[in-house]
């Protein structure tokens, strides 16, 4: 028990209160202004917070985790990133264009171009390590021991989880049961080690069907993935548009929910060419379309 009137407790409330900081920043300001409390409105708090990012297939989804994970290791943070979609090939491609603004043509196979992996290769080797499995799996048992071996063994404080839908086995009884035994999980092993998690996450069928502007109750799995979380962020496709002619897409970043400070929206620049993200600049924003 303690009294946050006494003298200790005001006490120590000013020396944590003046500390700096412990955040990760991402690649866009806005988002960064937005994580307030232990994020000092710099980047997501290390404070055991748990984020969900949820999106269409195809919309971005896992493009924009990536993006979050090279912003976060240009701020000097090793990543742990378990994808069960991508083997470690296809994620190293999408990475290494995101992170040195390269054509992930001239990375795939097929197309490899020798001058364009010098520059990544010089971008990569100044960077901390992203750990990624071994092998694809949707054993969500064998990407929980992955995530502890990367937390507890090579000390990783940022884990990106794509997708949180990772139990496919059992009918929809069983995997809800197992979503939120995860969840629930996820949520307190971030919290017990002072770890960023972020989850992504597929809508339900009635919002992935419609083009109405998504909300969190449209998460694929129950109302206990919003409940634990301390921010949720949209892709949204009710206002997504695609420039073939400029190789681009232009949407918003919904954030639904924020524990932490505002919630809002933020235009989102996606290049179909490296793959990188920006948000849009208040200049641009008559080329968005509407939220």
């Amino acid at each position: 028990m303690r009294d946050l009137n006494s003298a200790l407790f005001r006490k120590e409330f000013i020396i944590k209160q003046s500390e700096p900081p412990q955040a990760i920043t991402t690649h866009l300001p806005s988002l960064n202004s937005m994580c307030h409390d232990a994020g000092g409105q710099q980047g997501f708090g290390m404070a055991g917070w748990f984020i969900v990012l949820a999106g269409l297939p195809g919309h971005g989804k896992s493009i924009s985790a990536l993006n979050f994970a090279v912003a976060a290791l240009n701020a000097g943070e090793p990543v742990a990133y378990v994808s069960l979609e991508m083997s470690a090939q296809q994620l190293a491609a999408r990475y290494y264009a995101i992170g040195s603004d390269m054509d992930i043509g001239l990375l795939e196979q097929g197309n490899f171009n020798a001058r364009a992996w010098k520059v990544v290769n010089e971008k990569a080797k100044a960077l901390p390590p992203i750990y990624v499995p071994d092998t694809i799996t949707s054993d969500w048992h064998a990407s929980v021991d992955f995530i502890k071996e990367a937390v507890e063994e090579h000390g990783v404080k940022y884990v990106v989880l794509d997708y949180l839908q990772i139990c496919n086995t059992g009918n929809e009884q069983d995997i809800f049961k197992a979503m939120s035994e995860l969840t629930t999980d996820l949520r307190a092993y971030a919290v017990q080690n002072n770890l960023v998690v972020l989850v992504l996450s597929q809508f339900n069928r009635e919002t992935a069907n419609n083009r109405l502007r998504p909300r969190m109750s449209g998460l694929w799995g129950g109302s206990i993935i919003e409940q634990v979380s301390d921010m949720v962020l949209l892709l949204g496709h009710h206002a997504y548009e695609r420039d073939d002619e400029n190789k681009c897409a232009r949407t918003w970043l919904l954030v639904e929910k924020n524990r932490h400070g505002p919630c809002g929206d933020i235009p989102l620049f996606q290049s179909y060419v490296s793959l990188a993200q920006r948000e849009g600049m208040e200049d641009e924003l008559s080329d968005w379309p509407k939220p």
